[in-house]
């Protein structure tokens, strides 16, 4: 966390209760530690990684009061990360399309050098997908196709 939001979240606690700075490390730990488990009781009763990521960012009323700018970059926090959470990695392609992204438009693609890069890619993993049997699945060939 950004320590301007750090100093600032302190001041609040400081006016409003009377704590000895020699407590800071202690109180910002139990924040933490509660802005966790808020957040993992969020993404347990809200989120879904069936459902699109863009249906998830428009769901009105957004839970729990969030801002809209804080759903959203909690939706894109938890899709970039069910990659670890299913056991595996997210391949080159994957991030490069995770991260080449404006959350503040729609998830759209941040320039016309992303879309021209992310086309060429899905044509190598189509053209890589037509040698293999028809069960494999496109992220099976997707580090070969990187590599053309």
């Amino acid at each position: 966390m950004l320590k301007k939001r750090l100093n600032d979240a302190w001041r609040k606690v400081t006016a409003r209760f009377d704590i000895p700075d020699r407590h800071r490390d202690v109180i910002m730990q139990m924040m933490g530690a509660a802005w966790r488990r808020w957040r993992t009781e969020i993404k347990a009763k809200s989120y879904d990684l069936n459902t699109p990521l863009d249906e998830l960012v428009s769901i009105r009323p957004i839970p729990q009061k969030l801002t809209p700018e804080v759903w959203e970059a909690l939706c894109h926090y938890w899709n970039i990360n069910e990659f670890q959470e299913k056991g595996r990695k997210p391949t080159r392609i994957e991030i490069i399309k995770i991260s080449h992204r404006s959350k503040k438009r729609g998830d759209a693609p941040v320039d016309d050098e992303v879309i021209r890069v992310e086309t060429l890619l899905d044509e190598a993993v189509w053209r890589r997908l037509q040698d293999k049997p028809e069960e494999t699945q496109p992220i099976e060939v997707h580090e070969d196709a990187f590599r053309l």
